[in-house]
């Protein structure tokens, strides 16, 4: 599995850019990703803060089919001068509350795109020693 919670931060005056692509975004993934458990886009507590939570069933799904996807990488450009920063933190599901399996990181394979192994290297799962103690213990 691959559980990720995208912390976002929008330039001040851009929040009505960002819901609209970010809806435009979300049909895309729903309409021409034939993996997704979790896409979904939320407003957060402070000023110009939002939330994307994504599950997929494997790293390399979330990489291969979502984060480089032409429909993905389109967006990605319309969304310069909206996006100030973001912050993406891999989460890890507690055994029995969560219906999702456990966070994994997966090699790139070699004959991906040069696009793939950068985003391989700026995305990757970022597994928490802490978490690993933890699993499958209770």
């Amino acid at each position: 599995m691959s559980s990720l919670l995208a912390h976002i931060k929008i330039v001040d005056g851009q929040e009505q850019k960002f819901e609209e692509l970010s809806k435009e975004l979300y049909k895309q993934s729903h309409s021409k990703e034939d993996c997704i458990i979790r896409y979904e886009y939320y407003r957060g507590r402070e000023r110009n803060s939002y939330y994307t939570l994504l599950v997929y069933p494997t790293y390399l799904d979330f990489l291969l089919k979502h984060q480089i996807s032409e429909h993905h990488e389109e967006a990605g450009a319309q969304y310069d001068g909206v996006i100030e920063s973001i912050d993406l933190e891999w989460l890890d599901p507690i055994d029995d509350a969560a219906p999702v399996g456990v966070t994994k990181m997966e090699a790139i394979p070699e004959d991906s795109s040069d696009l793939a192994k950068e985003y391989g290297e700026s995305h990757a799962a970022e597994v928490q020693d802490w978490w690993l103690k933890l699993r499958n213990v209770y």
